[in-house]
């Protein structure tokens, strides 16, 4: 009879246990500005401990600086606003040689309320037109329901039915069109790019512009030859000789197939809030966090002591403890979050400073390990900390990610960024002859007598990565000298 027994053994082994502190401040890192604030929202919904404070002034330092003179050793008392703790005391002084902007109280927000959206854009120049109150209805419907393209793609016959108002002679609704498709931008109210091609063509033609005829007749009737570049095909298709075919092909790729390009989006989920500003302070500049995404959270202490001296049950009493800790937990966890946010940036703006005075192509390798081993972080942490993060400068917006790249190998043994490198093929393209354009191995070519060693495969594939098409498609079918 065989033996069933069990047996007891001991192991030793180390496992990290986080803090509840430490577990919100590696989830509220990853969240965006937006999705920080709904966590925020829902804490403050949840715990009666957790509110906000009013507070004036300007937004907190990435630096040494605290505020009210106060020690920087001295413990930060939960009434405080979550801000940049004092982890990180080294000053952010970027060593600029040039900016755009000189002004002390620069606000990279005062342009926002100027931008025009293309509803807008529409909508004035219908107002200067003497219209019934009904044509006036049916033009705003249309302009209504324009696609972020500025087309109508709908099926026009349901797009128009779906209006709460109908005129009296359906022939009004091809009039609102028509009257739609003659406002700026030129091509604005059409069903697809293409359409919109045909209608700047019909308007060029109308302004006496050669070839505009011929044009139409091309993207008509030949437009699988044209996007092959087969000029000899697309003039049989179209009816037209060869140097007719050519001249009407240069005049449409002078026109713009979205039209609606120019314009600001509305779409809410396309806005980008930056977490950190980068202004000018005195005559160095300084690295900011954004104060209109810095909740300035507190503990409610008056409230807290009032429970505390009420008489209350064993377990209401014990609720409203575990409370308390939940609430001063959150704040401590968005308060590390910024202070991680803004240590990783004030890095990677120290590290690419040439970026900002000479532009992409001084970008300098970085990786996450880089500014992990000088924070003394975690590279997963550094990670979160750049995820979906904008920076706003002087000279743009960008995601924190945008200054990390990898490096390249140059001849004097030194490293080159994989983004300058991009950048330097972008450049290299814009200056070719549109008659012989660069292969890809000639591009590598050139890049190699930059010192810059890449190979063929590595510059097809930074230039599918900067939308650039290959020499085929590039070259450029122009009058024959």
């Amino acid at each position: 009879m065989a033996y069933l027994g069990g047996s007891l053994q001991q192991t030793v082994a180390q496992k990290t246990v986080l803090s509840q502190m430490q577990r919100q401040s590696v989830e509220l890192l990853h969240l965006t500005g937006p999705e920080l604030q709904s966590a925020v929202d829902e804490a403050l919904a949840a715990n009666p401990l957790l509110d906000v404070a009013s507070i004036d002034g300007g937004p907190q330092c990435a630096g040494n600086e605290e505020p009210s003179g106060a020690p920087a050793d001295r413990p930060r008392p939960f009434d405080e606003p979550a801000g940049v703790a004092n982890d990180y005391r080294e000053p952010s002084l970027l060593n600029w040689r040039t900016t755009p902007a000189q002004e002390e109280d620069w606000d990279p927000y005062a342009r926002l309320g100027a931008e025009t959206s293309l509803t807008d854009f529409l909508l004035e120049q219908a107002g200067c037109l003497a219209l019934s109150a009904v044509d006036r209805t049916l033009l705003t419907w249309l302009i209504g329901n324009l696609d972020e393209n500025g087309f109508l793609a709908e099926d026009f016959e349901e797009l128009t039915a779906a209006c709460p108002t109908q005129p009296e002679d359906p022939e009004a609704w091809r009039t609102a069109l028509a009257l739609l498709q003659s406002f700026d931008p030129a091509g604005i109210g059409a069903r697809d790019a293409v359409d919109a091609l045909i209608l700047q063509l019909k308007r060029k033609t109308r302004e006496g512009a050669p070839q505009g005829a011929v044009a139409v007749e091309l993207l008509t009737h030949a437009r699988s030859e044209l996007a092959r570049r087969d000029l000899k095909a697309a003039a049989r298709a179209a009816g037209c000789t060869i140097e007719e075919a050519r001249e009407a092909f240069t005049l449409i790729c002078t026109l713009d197939p979205h039209p609606a390009s120019a314009f600001s989006s509305v779409d809410k989920d396309l806005c980008i809030i930056p977490e950190i500003v980068v202004r000018r302070n005195a005559d160095v500049w300084r690295v900011t966090l954004n104060p209109a995404v810095v909740p300035h959270l507190t503990f409610d202490e008056e409230s807290f002591a009032l429970l505390t001296q009420a008489k209350l049950s064993g377990d209401e009493n014990k609720d409203w403890k575990k409370k308390a800790g939940e609430a001063k937990a959150f704040v401590r966890a968005v308060e590390q979050r910024f202070s991680t946010i803004a240590a990783v940036a004030q890095c990677i703006v120290e590290h690419q400073s040439a970026f900002f005075t000479e532009g992409p192509r001084a970008l300098k390798p970085l990786g996450l390990k880089a500014i992990a081993d000088k924070l003394g972080m975690a590279e997963s942490t550094v990670s979160r900390a750049a995820a979906g993060k904008y920076m706003q400068t002087p000279v743009g917006t960008f995601e924190f990610k945008y200054f990390f790249s990898s490096a390249l190998e140059t001849e004097d043994g030194s490293a080159a960024s994989s983004a300058a490198v991009r950048r330097r093929i972008v450049e290299l393209v814009a200056a070719e002859d549109p008659k012989k354009p660069l292969s890809d191995g000639a591009i590598a070519e050139k890049l190699a007598s930059e010192g810059i060693t890449v190979a063929r495969r590595t510059v097809a594939k930074y230039r599918e990565l900067e939308h650039i098409a290959p020499k085929s498609i590039r070259k450029s079918i122009l009058p024959a000298s």
